[in-house]
């Protein structure tokens, strides 16, 4: 009998230890797929900019054109760190692409960067996670600007397209009697960023409201993304 139990036992013990190993630890998602460095990658944007113009009493004027945006490759920057290269382009009035803008994206395990222009912004951090702060401008020399992830890993429908998960970064909000300036971007799991408005105006205030000196209201809203297998 007393056999028998040491031989239970031992099976139990067995069989525990076979559990714990086979248990693999839960996958942590830190939010990585919201900035993706995927090369091949494309996505597609209607981009509309209006805008006032300040040495014509402020005019209104608009222009709306395409962007194609592509993941192209990578290459060490002058901190020796591997970067994806970004080609932006837009499409003339014939419908053809001509290159606009190289951007340099540097994805690391706390952070996901952009260069634009040769200034560096912080998009976002990781763990991405709703209320999250940070200063947008640590990394270039403009004034200290505080961005927050505002929605997190919630569906929303832009442009016709559903995404499962999308976080949004308000990146300003500012408010005077003369000026306003607004600032967000919107991401999608996998696919990267899918809108962004950037609104910068001087305001001139009247008896019945304000008027419009000179600024701009710019956005671009993804059309679609493809992805090379």
């Amino acid at each position: 009998m007393k056999s028998i139990l040491l031989v239970l036992a031992g099976a139990l013990l067995i069989s525990s230890c076979s559990k714990e190993n086979n248990d693999s630890p839960a996958v942590v998602d830190l939010g990585y797929n919201y900035f993706p460095t995927d090369s091949g990658m494309i996505r597609y944007y209607s981009a509309d900019s209006t805008y006032w113009d300040a040495n014509n009493n402020g005019q209104l004027g608009n222009v709306t054109f395409e962007i194609k945006e592509v993941i192209s490759g990578t290459f060490y920057d002058a901190q020796n760190r591997l970067t994806t290269r970004i080609e932006r382009y837009r499409k003339d009035q014939n419908g053809n692409w001509i290159i606009w803008k190289v951007l340099a994206d540097n994805r690391t395990s706390t952070t996901a960067e952009r260069s634009i222009d040769n200034v560096r912004y912080i998009k976002l951090v990781f763990p991405t996670k709703s209320g999250a702060s940070w200063n947008g401008n640590s990394f270039n020399t403009n004034d200290a600007q505080e961005y927050q992830i505002t929605d997190e890993n919630i569906a929303d429908v832009v442009n016709g397209n559903t995404y499962d998960k999308t976080l949004v970064v308000l990146q300003n909000d500012y408010l005077d009697a003369i000026h306003q300036e607004y600032a967000t971007e919107k991401y999608a799991d996998g696919v990267g960023m899918i809108y962004q408005r950037n609104k910068n105006i001087n305001t001139l205030p009247t008896t019945s409201g304000f008027i419009i000196t000179g600024g701009y209201d710019y956005t671009e809203t993804l059309i679609s993304y493809t992805k090379t297998p």
